[in-house]
């Protein structure tokens, strides 16, 4: 293929046209280019889009679309991402200060994409969109409510580069930009949108209004972490300090109660976004906000409900068994330790800030009727699997946070928490949290009018035979399930303990009492 630069004269619009589609029409064609050559046509590019003032609009698309491809990859593209590259491609964005308000073309389009891989790639640009007064331009296109969905999620994108670390864009997006209202206005309209199942007409690319609100969740999380005012407040300032985002709580639980799950887990985008958000909104100050009172007759914690089934089905598709026979904790690429904990964190700031809302979450997940006819991690239901979380090795984020959880619906105490999880799945929690382990004490309250086993949390009389009247194959499974319980808690590093059962291997112990069970074999044959 003819190089790019021996087109003598660029203004020649069907050449030019020619040789990008024919290079844009070869998947090979950019990955096969040295990397002298791609300079080449990157700097090429650059050039002519800066000036070529008799390019059609047709033709400066071919060119932004080349540059897209060939800026995936850094190496050769030091002019696409110098300063004066930069110039180029905002103007082609329209979104330089002198270039009046965005405009949602095709080029537009081409143009914002480039700057987003940019943005993505190569972090010193984004002082030089800073430079231009990019967030500016991108802001002013999102108050005219008016972009197209393609444009309207890039113009996101970029905002969400911009604010992933405190930069001056995050303190001029929320104090001086109105970045808070645009952000109110178009996740509802969105919400909207999907709850009348509008078609999605404007995306040849198939990009939908859940892709612009997880773009648009993701800003709003970075603003609230990254506002330089909300680093270096307190607790008593906080309610003041978060009343400028007072008014995006509402849209973002809208996401949680209204809008149906758009993958085949409740924990993807939009709503995983959503759980994110949430994390950095007080409860108790915005209480009716939280839990609204014109919501229909039993509906009054809709949204705890929401939670619970979303924690509901997530936990049944980790925990069918042994949390940790999944010994990855992956699933289709999705980290589910990971993925599930901050759903739990949040339940548990509800916990937390609210009565109301500890006590319904307790009636959900740590039932008074719970089923102790065997040890309470043993079941099917909700609490059960719970409690197996509790002694995860392989899910250490969903462990720790499961158990603060479960903590916390018990208030905090010792002996409530043993009591609802058994003493065997609460110890490593109570020790590794200086917790003091409680002890029997006959004035302790009563939790239940049958004996309980504290250990494992079943009633008494319902609890497997005792040591002396096992038959040896009993005894050897409980050996064996005593082994993977210390191997397990050993790797928790919750505290240094040695196996009894591979004490007693090494020591020669076990080896002895077979020699001494085959010796009395043999004399029982005698006998006989």
């Amino acid at each position: 293929m003819a190089s790019y630069t021996d087109i003598d004269d660029k203004t020649d619009i069907e050449a030019v046209s020619h040789w990008l589609l024919k290079f844009l029409s070869d998947p090979s064609a950019a990955t096969s280019l040295t990397l002298p050559e791609k300079t080449e046509l990157v700097n090429a590019l650059m050039s002519d889009l800066d000036v070529q003032q008799a390019w059609s609009d047709e033709v400066r698309l071919l060119a932004l679309q080349t540059l897209k491809i060939l800026g995936r990859v850094v190496a050769g593209c030091g002019r696409l991402l110098s300063d004066e590259g930069f110039r180029i491609l905002m103007t082609h964005a329209t979104l330089l200060p002198e270039g009046g308000d965005l405009q949602d073309t095709l080029v537009t389009q081409e143009a914002l994409t480039c700057i987003a891989n940019a943005l993505l790639l190569e972090e010193d640009t984004r002082d030089l969109f800073n430079k231009y007064e990019g967030v500016e331009g991108l802001t002013r296109g999102l108050k005219k409510g008016s972009l197209s969905i393609k444009t309207e999620f890039l113009t996101s994108r970029i905002l969400f580069v911009m604010t992933v670390r405190p930069l001056p864009s995050v303190k001029s997006l929320v104090n001086r930009l109105g970045i808070i209202d645009i952000l109110e206005h178009t996740i509802s309209t969105h919400i909207e949108g999907l709850g009348r199942q509008e078609s999605n007409t404007d995306a040849p690319m198939q990009i939908t209004r859940i892709m612009i609100l997880n773009e648009q969740l993701k800003l709003l999380f970075n603003l609230m972490v990254n506002d330089p005012k909300i680093e270096k407040v307190n607790k008593e300032e906080q309610p003041a300090l978060s009343f400028k985002f007072e008014k995006l709580l509402a849209p973002v639980l809208r996401v949680i109660t209204e809008l149906k799950q758009s993958g085949p887990l409740p924990m993807t985008p939009p709503h995983s976004h959503a759980v994110h958000a949430l994390l950095n909104f007080p409860v108790a100050q915005y209480k009716k906000l939280w839990f609204p009172d014109n919501q229909k007759e039993g509906e009054s914690h809709l949204l705890i409900d929401k939670l619970v089934d979303m924690l509901k089905e997530m936990v049944f598709f980790i925990v069918k068994g042994d949390p940790d026979d999944n010994n990855s904790g992956l699933n289709n690429g999705l980290d589910m330790d990971e993925s599930v904990a901050p759903l739990v964190v949040l339940l548990k700031k509800l916990a937390e800030e609210d009565n109301d809302a500890r006590v319904m979450l307790k009636s959900k997940l740590l039932p008074d009727n719970i089923d102790r006819s065997k040890p309470l991690e043993k079941g099917e239901s909700l609490t059960a699997r719970l409690i197996r979380l509790m002694t995860s090795v392989m899910l250490p984020h969903l462990r720790d946070g499961v158990s603060e959880l479960l903590f916390k619906l018990c208030d905090e105490n010792a002996s409530l928490f043993v009591h609802h999880v058994g003493y065997g799945n609460a110890a490593g929690f109570l020790m590794s949290h200086n917790i003091t382990i409680p002890s029997s004490d006959p004035n302790a309250p009563i939790y239940s009018e049958k004996p309980i086993n504290p250990i494992t949390g079943q009633y008494v009389e319902d609890a497997p035979l005792s040591l002396a009247n096992m038959t040896d194959e009993e005894k050897e499974r409980e050996a064996e399930r005593l082994f993977v319980l210390f191997e397990r808690l050993k790797k928790t590093g919750v505290m240094d303990v040695v196996n009894p059962v591979q004490e007693a291997i090494n020591s020669g112990r076990i080896r002895e009492i077979e020699e001494r069970i085959a010796k009395e074999e043999v004399d029982d044959d005698d006998d006989d």
